[in-house]
């Protein structure tokens, strides 16, 4: 039977996927299963000494939180670390009421001190691997080239994280190959791309494997909400170890290191995230986050827009088609054009007419869900405007992306709250 190219690269494609598929039964039935065991809501304890959060493991300095990594301490409540009782809590109050109460404890947090943190891990000669998570529905507002240059002198792993959430029938090969054209100008281009999640235990186990492959110093680095604290915790469910790291919906929720033990030789440090302040969950207030960070399948929503047609994002954003109106060339009549939304599910859209979007936010602004911190904020447009048939993707730090194929002659526009360092708006080649 003659197959043509694409038909070679599907057949290799999921010869390729059969062999990951045993090589992750292969793994999962050679792992030995360890009971953990928890006391309390405070205290956690494994089974065997030495492994897991071993943060305050055989230390003789002052003990810290096991979930944010801050220097527990019972001066000022304002500030990280505080605790009700150091000596019974492993717990800070902060991490406790995140992990149980899902409530967020408003503390200052200096952002220098995350990068004191890098720079201190960089400062050394000895070899060092860096595992830089990025977040595949964000990535242009997952990046930080000021961080890559700096762990480029150090040996790296990029880990795209979220990709189980991505529809079924974008391919696995597809996102790598699009991942490693868009670190093309890094200068960590040439690093190993892992594709991973913590949400499915099928795509940790490759994570897992490089962790417990080496014994020098290993580092989990990013933006901060990339994920990089839920997949530790996934990494230690997988290795039969208690997921102890506190993750939640807020920035910043790990505020120092936090050494995780796989094994009694083998380790590695969670740190801090750095902040997203080109994300738009910036410009209001954390009840609404959960609309921002991805947690189940992204949802794809079609809208067929004529010009002047907008599309707003909750009382948020907005979407314009300015110009450019599409013509059917057979019947010489107006067509509309095509643009795919890719948002959280729970995100609620609404189509106006562009010459009424100013007035339906002004009108609207106080019952839309989820919406701006600021009633009176001040907005910013980026403007697109293309001469060319292309496929293209706009992402918006924290919205998605809206994904259309371009032609001569049109002009689109997105409108962002302004805040002090913006809401990243990126033009992108388009992946699905």
């Amino acid at each position: 039977m003659k197959f043509s190219n694409n038909d070679k690269i599907n057949e290799i494609e999921k010869q390729i996927e059969e062999l990951e598929d045993q090589a992750l039964q292969m793994n999962a039935a050679a792992e030995p299963v360890i009971k953990v065991k928890q006391k309390n809501k405070v205290t956690l304890t494994e089974a065997k000494p030495g492994v897991g959060n071993t943060t305050n493991f055989n230390s003789t300095g002052p003990k810290k939180c096991i979930g944010c990594g801050r220097e527990l301490q019972t001066v000022d409540d304002r500030l990280p670390g505080f605790s009700l009782n150091i000596e019974k809590q492993d717990l800070c109050l902060r991490c406790f009421k995140i992990k149980y109460y899902n409530k967020l404890v408003e503390q200052e947090i200096n952002d220098q001190d995350f990068i004191n943190i890098i720079d201190e891990i960089n400062s050394t000669s000895k070899k060092i691997r860096y595992y830089y998570v990025v977040d595949i529905f964000d990535l242009p507002g997952s990046r930080l080239t000021w961080l890559e240059q700096l762990i480029s002198k150090k040996e790296v792993i990029i880990v795209v994280n979220k990709i189980d959430l991505f529809p079924k029938s974008v391919k696995k090969t597809k996102i790598f190959n699009y991942v490693k054209k868009f670190f093309s100008d890094s200068p960590i281009r040439d690093s190993k791309i892992l594709l991973t999640s913590s949400i499915k235990q099928d795509y940790v186990y490759a994570l897992v494997n490089e962790l417990k492959s080496v014994e020098y110093d290993q580092y989990i680095v990013g933006i901060s909400n990339a994920g990089k604290s839920s997949l530790m915790n996934a990494c230690l469910k997988l290795n039969q170890q208690i997921p102890s790291i506190v993750t939640s919906k807020y920035v910043n929720t790990t505020l120092d290191k936090i050494k995780i033990n796989f094994t009694e030789k083998n380790f590695v440090y969670d740190t801090p995230g750095l902040v997203k302040h080109n994300h738009i969950a910036i410009a209001t207030a954390p009840s609404y986050w959960d609309f921002f960070f991805f947690q189940k399948e992204i949802k794809q929503v079609t809208y067929q827009l004529n010009q002047g047609q907008s599309i707003f994002y909750g009382g948020l954003a907005w979407f314009t088609f300015e110009e450019g109106q599409a013509y059917n060339e057979k019947n010489g009549k107006e067509a509309k054009t095509g643009f795919h939304l890719y948002v959280n599910k729970q995100l609620p859209l609404h189509r106006t007419k562009a010459e009424n979007a100013q007035r339906y936010f002004k009108k609207n602004r106080h019952s839309l869900a989820p919406r701006l911190l600021d009633k009176d904020i001040d907005f910013e447009t980026h403007t697109f405007s293309y001469d060319k048939e292309k496929k293209v993707d706009i992402h918006i730090s924290g919205l998605g992306w809206i994904n259309f194929k371009s032609y001569d002659g049109m002009k689109l526009s997105v409108t962002v709250p302004k805040t002090e360092y913006g809401v990243k708006v990126s033009e992108l080649e388009a992946l699905i």
